[in-house]
């Protein structure tokens, strides 16, 4: 087996992986559609518009003719409209202006969560520089929630820190323990621009896009004057802190460009501020990347949605403004004090809580949202409530297309779109600037791999699918990690030739930290050369191998299989967690099956498909337990299910050594009596002696019955 080669651990190193990605190459012949990444020509321009009812529902119902749109006070023929809903699909009207660049669009086939099945795609981006610590729990509970009970099976979400974010969680991803470890770690930090306490010296370094844990690609950002933005001043922090919120949602807006369709992104942050407080103007280079917010969130067809999530200090059960006593901060601060409305009178003060943002600040999460066609959640307790009027919007989306009239100047041009109906709203992007978006090069075969590895949508052109087995190594506090790689022929072009099937594969896997780093893989080139009956045998599936080795942590595995002689490309990512073996904790390694006919059992990697003649076979292996008497009290239960019914679930049973302290769960059932299908098998591991709170474990793994 060759390992990584120099040109492809060059590239992978050369991209941030958080954040990123990048469509492949199109291929002649498909058709524009759900794909299109290209939004601005001197040809096209495309914008979305979401139009809402007075229960704040989406219309579906529109035509062109329903429509004005107005480029820089003149109005434009629209020429082409698709109506995109979650829930019906899509509708369109019209045929666009001009073909789009070929090589700017991802092939039609090349789908994972699939593009066919993505829903929605929503980015939450956290400023934790300016949230205070007391509202941190309801923050993370707000997350957890939308992951747990509002995600849909084809949402691709990230949660991404302005400062305290690592790389594997601040990624766009369908994975929910990922966004639940994201969540998780959204705590506190000590940082000099925190409102949440920490060191104020006199002077820091200017902060970088790698604080932020992305990398920058945005183009003419304003630099930070360091002399007056890193003093100690609340005012200059402030500054800094909106400055940071702001580049940061720029960098997460670059990174949704390549994604297909519309893209939600909610900043919760504890305001922006867009005026300088001792003179009463606006910052102008603030005002400045405002304006080039609005024109990445155009081209990258995002809407930017904000939230305070600092609330009400409101009585019990107050939800709004108009239920809550007091003056707002706004009149509080006309008024010269800082008492009133919303957390930050004398009695936070006395707490040593922050003040809550003032008027500029605010307005500032206002106008975000105002120019990108966004919701902006203020005011309120009900955080639920503004976060599902956030979602209920990203249901269903307008997209309009037209020939600009005038020629491209470079220059800011507003955007205004009218509906000819009444009692409906319309949100839409307020503006862009007047430059043709650059079709994207063509890429070599190594950097087709590394892209196709970065980018959250799986590609199936080859169907591929992964068991990941982990042994775990006490000695040494390690993991071997085999990864199994069922490779699907029937999508792969053989070429025959004096009696053989041969075809060639490039097959690639990148091990990634927490921080995006590097930490091990494989690469190989697979020539495939079969007979006719190898060929035949072949057609239930080709298997690769790979051992990988790893220590303690959280790490990502993103695979790419390709197909050299047609370009064809199979993708798929996991999340890897290897336990520190030396916490005086409950472990269990993978689940393992076999498959037993007679007195030979054979594994059950990545092909785990079972005949009604032969029994399964599986074992756990159980690590750290508690010992009392030199004995360990482990019980384990069977579950068996189909969808959402358990047809099997055996009563709890003790587990015994199967070497000294050494304990080990194995079992075996028969399927004889199963229908074909597909099954997923569940075992639980429980220590009664442990705490209750860490004393059960379990194991799952799907398998499927053949007649």
């Amino acid at each position: 087996m060759r390992y990584f080669s120099r040109t492809l651990l060059v590239l992978l190193l050369s991209f941030t992986f958080a954040l990123s990605q990048t469509p492949q190459t199109r291929k002649p012949g498909n058709e524009v559609g759900q794909d299109e990444v290209i939004r601005i020509t001197t040809q096209l321009v495309q914008t979305n518009v979401v139009v809402v009812d007075s229960k704040d529902r989406v219309v579906p119902d529109l035509s062109m003719a329903d429509f004005e749109l107005y480029d820089n006070g003149k109005k434009q023929e629209l020429k082409f409209l698709e109506f995109v809903s979650v829930d019906t699909g899509r509708r369109t009207e019209g045929k666009r202006p001009t073909e789009v660049p070929a090589s700017a669009v991802e092939n039609d086939n090349l789908r994972g969560v699939s593009a066919k099945e993505v829903k929605r795609v929503i980015a939450f981006v956290v400023d934790d520089l300016s949230i205070p610590i007391s509202d941190l729990p309801s923050l993370r509970k707000l997350l957890l929630d939308f992951v747990n009970n509002q995600m849909l099976d084809g949402d691709l979400v990230a949660v991404v820190r302005v400062i305290g974010g690592k790389g594997l969680l601040q990624q766009f991803t369908s994975d929910r323990t990922i966004l639940r470890k994201a969540i998780a770690a959204i705590n506190p930090i000590s940082h000099p621009l925190s409102a949440v306490g920490g060191p104020q010296p006199g002077r820091i370094d200017p902060p970088t896009q790698l604080a932020a844990g992305v990398e920058s690609t945005v183009e003419d950002m304003p630099e930070a004057d360091t002399t007056d933005i890193f003093s100690p001043t609340d005012d200059a922090n402030q500054y800094a802190r909106g400055l940071l919120t702001l580049s940061t949602a720029g960098f997460v807006i670059e990174s949704l460009k390549e994604i297909p369709g519309n893209k939600n992104m909610v900043i919760i942050s504890g305001g922006v501020p867009i005026f300088d407080p001792s003179t009463g103007h606006s910052i102008q280079s603030l005002t400045y990347l405002l304006q080039r917010l609005s024109d990445l969130a155009l081209r990258a067809g995002v809407t930017i949605n904000t939230m305070d999530p600092r609330g009400l200090n409101a009585s019990p059960g107050a939800v709004s403004f108009t239920e809550t006593e007091g003056r707002s901060n706004y009149q509080a601060e006309i008024m010269g004090t800082r008492r009133g409305f919303g957390r930050g009178g004398i009695a936070d003060q006395e707490t040593l809580s922050p003040l809550l943002a003032g008027a500029s600040e605010r307005l500032g999460l206002g106008t975000i949202a105002r120019i990108t066609g966004g919701v902006s959640v203020a005011n309120t307790n009900d955080f639920g409530a503004g976060l599902n009027k956030i979602l209920a919007r990203s249901r269903g989306y307008y997209l309009l297309a037209y020939t600009p009239t005038e020629k491209f100047d470079r220059k800011y041009h507003e955007l205004k779109v009218k509906v000819k109906r009444p009692d409906v709203r319309v949100f839409h992007h307020d503006g862009y600037a007047a430059r043709e978006d650059r079709p994207l090069a063509e890429r070599t075969k190594e950097e087709q791999i590394v892209a196709a590895a970065r980018s959250p949508l799986a590609k199936r052109d080859i169907e591929v699918s992964p068991n990941i087995a982990i042994k775990l190594v006490p000695e040494t506090n390690k993991a071997t990690v085999e990864v199994h790689i069922l490779i699907d022929p029937k999508k792969l072009n053989f070429a025959q030739e004096n009696g053989q099937y041969s075809t060639s594969l490039d097959v690639v896997g990148f091990v990634l930290d927490e921080l995006g780093k590097q930490r091990g893989g494989f690469s190989e080139t697979l020539d495939l050369k079969l007979s006719k009956e190898n060929y035949d045998r072949a057609q239930s599936g080709l298997i690769y191998t790979a051992p990988i080795d790893l220590p303690p942590g959280n790490f990502q595995l993103r695979s790419v299989v390709r197909e050299r002689s047609s370009g064809s490309l199979g993708t798929f990512s996991k999340y890897l967690e290897i336990p520190d073996q030396k916490k005086d904790a409950l472990i269990l390694s993978s689940l393992f099956l076999f498959a037993v006919e007679g007195s030979q059992p054979a594994p059950l990697t990545a092909i785990r498909r079972v005949s009604r003649n032969q029994d399964v076979r599986y074992a756990v292996l159980i690590y750290n337990p508690k010992l009392k008497d030199g004995q360990a009290k482990l019980t384990s239960q069977l579950l068996i299910s189909q969808g959402e019914k358990v047809l099997l679930r055996e009563p709890e049973e003790p587990v015994q050594a199967v070497a000294n302290t050494q304990y080990a769960k194995i079992g075996q059932f028969g399927v004889s009596k199963m229908q074909p299908g597909r099954y997923v098998l569940t075992v639980t591991i429980t220590d009664t002696l442990a705490d209750k709170k860490r004393q059960t474990i379990s194991r799952s793994l799907d398998f499927t019955v053949v007649p």
